[in-house]
């Protein structure tokens, strides 16, 4: 380990839980952004459906079929 990342474990040892959870939400949204940036990088004119597909297939593999995946109450 060197030792920004023993900074950053120290400081985030000295946070409370919900200041965790805070930190890991923004580092969540800021992934996501930065893997928009860099699908719309590549596909300036991508509709927003073909960006959640991609985004999806981004984080886990695969994407889901969003047609088939209505609500229904």
């Amino acid at each position: 380990m060197n030792k920004a990342e023993e900074k950053y474990i120290e400081i985030m040892r000295e946070k409370t839980g919900e200041e965790r959870l805070k930190t890991a939400m923004d580092l969540r949204k800021l992934a996501l952004k930065l893997a928009e940036c860099g699908i719309r990088h590549y596909r300036p004119k991508i509709s927003k459906k073909e960006l959640r597909i991609e985004l999806q297939k981004r984080i886990y593999g695969f994407g889901f079929p969003f047609e088939n995946s209505k609500k229904t109450a």
